[in-house]
């Protein structure tokens, strides 16, 4: 059976004194063994950094001792080309409704092929900004700012947990109301990352959830939501994968989550549902929701 090569691979070295005088893609395809078409591809997605900046010029030159860093992601594709759906929007703020399977910002390996990449495409001349984050297969509200000011405004009423939102999860079994409070901590010795509630722990933060049952979602026509238990989680902290590690130390992983124990599904059923806030410029109350409008697997 042929091996397949790994969907991401990495590659750090070092300008030697023959190289100096070569071009950035010589360069990157003679250390990686790629073809000089796939260098200029990588660079072109972002994923060759250059002294920890990327770097996109194919015919650039390097000091002798300069770092390169190379990130080829074989699953990345051609760059998302779909329209999000607006869901709120006015001279500050523009809330969009993120599918499921884009990363919100870029990684190492593109920062052309992300949610906001593809907002800024959509949105030319709009100074868009990240304030809040969610996980590549988390799906719903995503909040950009118009500006920096903005973005500071916004991102101090995240820091101050004043802003309520609730997220809708499938699970396959029944799980009565309860308020959940358990830290959460990187676990130890895992890679990629895995966080926990239980075991050796580092760096464990107070996390806590209020869940309670809910009806099944709306989604959109074509949508087909899996056979399951809805839930309404409302994350009262806000550490990384909240709701997926606490589901899963509750013993009812998210469906679609096999990171944390889930059942192997099309995507992850975790939606960004509500938002509210009050505005951080005008002073009014802002109610967000958004309706489930894509089962994963970008295009």
């Amino acid at each position: 059976m042929t091996q397949l090569p790994p969907k991401r691979q990495s590659w750090r070295f070092i300008v030697e004194p023959d190289e100096a005088a070569q071009r950035l893609d010589q360069i990157v395809s003679a250390r990686t063994g790629l073809s000089r078409r796939k260098a200029r591809e990588i660079l072109k997605f972002g994923g060759v950094q250059v002294n920890c900046r990327r770097v996109r010029v194919a015919g650039r030159t390097l000091a002798l001792g300069a770092e390169i860093r190379v990130t080829l992601d074989s699953s990345l594709g051609a760059e998302p080309n779909i329209k999000p759906e607006v869901l709120f929007e006015d001279d500050w703020i523009l809330a969009l409704n993120k599918p499921s399977g884009i990363s919100t910002q870029g990684t190492q390996a593109s920062d052309r092929h992300d949610f906001l990449a593809l907002a800024r495409r959509c949105y030319i001349g709009q100074d868009l900004h990240l304030v809040h984050r969610l996980d590549t297969g988390t799906s719903g509200i995503l909040l950009l700012a118009k500006g920096a000011g903005p973005a500071s405004e916004i991102g101090r009423l995240f820091r101050e947990h004043d802003v309520r939102k609730t997220y809708l999860a499938a699970i396959p079994d029944h799980l009565e109301p309860c308020v959940l409070e358990m830290p959460i901590g990187r676990v130890s010795n895992t890679q990629p990352v895995r966080y926990g509630c239980a075991g050796t722990l580092i760096d464990a933060k107070p996390a806590t959830t209020d869940f309670y049952p809910a009806d099944t979602p709306v989604a959109s026509a074509g949508i087909k939501l899996p056979d399951a238990n809805w839930v309404a989680a409302k994350p009262l902290t806000g550490r990384t994968h909240q709701i997926r590690v606490h589901l899963a130390y509750l013993g009812n992983p998210i469906i679609g989550d096999v990171f944390y124990g889930g059942l192997p599904s099309n995507r992850l059923w975790l939606h960004a549902w509500k938002l509210e806030m009050v505005h951080p410029i005008i002073g009014e109350p802002i109610r967000i929701e958004a309706i489930i409008d894509h089962n994963g697997g970008i295009s």
